[in-house]
């Protein structure tokens, strides 16, 4: 998720006053396998801790990082047969985008990678129902930390209770300091620091891109297709200011009046109890499903009633004027503002967020699959429907600033 200008104080301040924990918290990445057509725990893991790897650096927008993460995004879709739907008959969409943050790197490193889905529709395949994650993180950070001690900081947090988010600013911390110290000191006399620099994002945002290569996955080996066409789109340089998803909807490969609706999943991969308050097994946070079109809410609720065990959404991080401007701060907002009614998925921040600590093993696989269903479901129901969903809600100048 892109961070807001008045960033979070960053938590590795805080190594210097703690240390580590047990090393069998850096578990082993699966054995690597083929994933299958049916969107399970497992395929999501697997392909989490291949996206995830240190050997994508971290995958900032333009570096060798991000041209490797998006090169094995393109050869996941090119295996599973979906149309190249980028520059030149490719798959690749390369961003030409200059600002204070980002002026590019060689050709290639900052590209979104985008792919279709025909539809089944003789007539409605001409229309698009968009489905998309981002490609980036935010790379490697200087200097290197204990990678155990900030696991430790955060596990002592849970266990004294200190709510996601004040936990940086609560005399508790103080409480730690001993605690934590005794840990390290009998540590590191066994072994020295796992240090570590690389910012592998496993939940911001490999989680939506792998869930959105599960999905592709899942409905390229359906045996009925949908009668729009999906189109997957992996942004790149979100961590920059959305400068991916904003290339896309100003430069789109296939007609923007086409697309009838965009979602959009970042950090889906958490929502525990200990990452946000009322967070568990079915805890999504929504934002919004009816900020353009109030029939594409209603659908989202409609297809979620009818699970065997429906989500409970969460939908404070949608109200007007919200400090955290969610609406504002990921790559749904782009198609948004030229009218593409929009939902946003995502389990909410947590404390690794942008941390080097945000890693494969701490994500929940099973909760990812559940929104992975509910996303497809969604993307089917909306493909298959005789009308797009009714745009009701004005719509701005797209240029202009987004205010939630």
């Amino acid at each position: 998720m892109n961070a807001p200008k008045l960033d979070k104080v960053i938590i590795v301040a805080a190594t210097a006053l703690i240390a580590g924990c047990s090393s069998q918290q850096m578990q082993t990445a699966p054995a690597p396998g083929r994933t299958g057509p049916d969107i399970t725990a497992s395929d999501l893991k697997t392909r989490l801790y291949a996206y995830a790897d240190d050997s994508m650096m971290g995958r900032e927008a333009g570096t060798v990082g991000n041209m490797m993460a998006t090169a094995y995004i393109a050869a996941q879709v090119k295996r599973m047969g979906l149309e190249p739907a980028g520059d030149s008959g490719t798959y690749f969409q390369e961003i030409h985008a200059t600002s204070t943050r980002f002026t590019g790197g060689p050709p290639g490193t900052a590209r979104n990678v985008v792919a279709i889905l025909r539809g089944s529709d003789p007539t409605l395949r001409e229309e698009y129902v968009a489905i998309g994650a981002h490609n980036d993180h935010i790379g490697i950070r200087r200097p290197a930390v204990d990678h155990d001690s900030l696991i430790a900081y955060h596990q002592e947090l849970d266990r004294l209770g200190v709510p996601s988010w004040d936990r940086k600013f609560t005399a508790k911390r103080d409480s730690l300091k001993s605690v934590i110290h005794i840990n390290v000191d009998s540590l590191h006399r066994i072994r020295p620091a796992i240090l570590d620099s690389i910012a592998n994002g496993a939940d911001d945002d490999g989680s939506g891109t792998v869930t959105v290569l599960e999905i592709a996955e899942n409905l390229a080996n359906a045996k009925v297709k949908p009668k729009r066409s999906i189109l997957f789109v992996w942004h790149t340089a979100e961590e920059k200011g959305l400068l991916g998803s904003k290339w896309f909807t100003e430069h789109p490969t296939v007609p923007r009046e086409k697309i009838v609706a965009q979602l959009n999943m970042d950090m889906v991969g958490r929502g525990g109890a200990a990452d946000i308050t009322g967070g568990g097994p079915y805890y999504l946070q929504l934002v919004g499903s009816r900020r353009v079109s109030t029939e594409l809410g209603d659908i989202v609720e409609q297809v979620n009633a009818k699970r065997e065990h429906p989500f409970k959404f969460d939908y404070q991080y949608d109200a007007n004027g919200h400090p955290e401007r969610i609406y504002c701060r990921s790559d749904h907002y782009m198609y948004a503002r030229y009218g593409i009614p929009i939902t946003f998925f995502t389990t909410g921040l947590h404390d690794d967020y942008h941390q080097v600590t945000d890693e494969p093993q701490f994500i929940d696989y099973d909760h990812m699959k559940r929104i992975a269903d509910l996303v497809r479901d969604i993307a089917v129901t909306v493909a298959n429907l005789d009308h797009r969903p009714k745009v009701d809600k004005p719509v701005g100048d797209p240029m202009a600033a987004c205010v939630q």
